[in-house]
């Protein structure tokens, strides 16, 4: 269970972390964004995209405390979820990962369901390593070998969920 803690913890981290930065990096297209889906007021809308972007960086901080990690992971991605839905004949352009890569729509809602179910599994997975060892990232029979296996796991899953939406788009 170490492994599959670690490669959940990975993944939840590096996916909320580029989301992160990728708004960041351009808050302005990203409040229009916001503004756009008409959820906010226009006037507060940049503050609710700093706020998802600070949520965001959050959940990658809190994946060395994955307890919490997990949760804030599982309650921003329902909010998203509502969010998408919400929109569903918007057609506002989806700036999950900064640029925009087309509309919000039901392959985003099938990469939260996904991401969903990493997050419980990353729960389940403290769980059962907290009953063997006091310190979830401290399994006594986790090995280098293993723990690195399991952490490619995890940046390969948030690689491809990255870019699930577009490539869902293409086929």
């Amino acid at each position: 269970m170490a492994y599959a803690l670690l490669s959940c913890q990975v993944l939840i981290g590096a996916v909320f972390a580029v989301a992160a930065l990728t708004k960041l990096r351009d808050p302005a297209a990203f409040a229009a964004s916001v503004a756009a889906l008409r959820l906010v007021p226009r006037g507060v809308a940049s503050l609710a995209a700093g706020a998802v972007a600070v949520a965001e960086a959050s959940v990658a901080a809190l994946m060395f405390l994955p307890r919490a990690g997990f949760a804030l992971a599982a309650a921003l991605l329902l909010g998203f979820c509502a969010v998408i839905v919400k929109s569903r004949r918007s057609r506002v352009e989806c700036r999950c990962f900064g640029a925009a890569s087309g509309p919000l729509g039901p392959a985003h809602l099938v990469r939260n369901g996904l991401l969903l179910a990493v997050a419980a599994l990353g729960w389940a997975a403290v769980s059962a390593v907290s009953a063997v060892s006091a310190v979830p990232a401290v399994h006594p029979d986790a090995t280098a070998g293993g723990l690195a296996v399991a952490a490619f796991a995890g940046v390969a899953g948030a690689a491809l969920l990255i870019v699930l939406p577009g490539n869902v788009r293409s086929v």
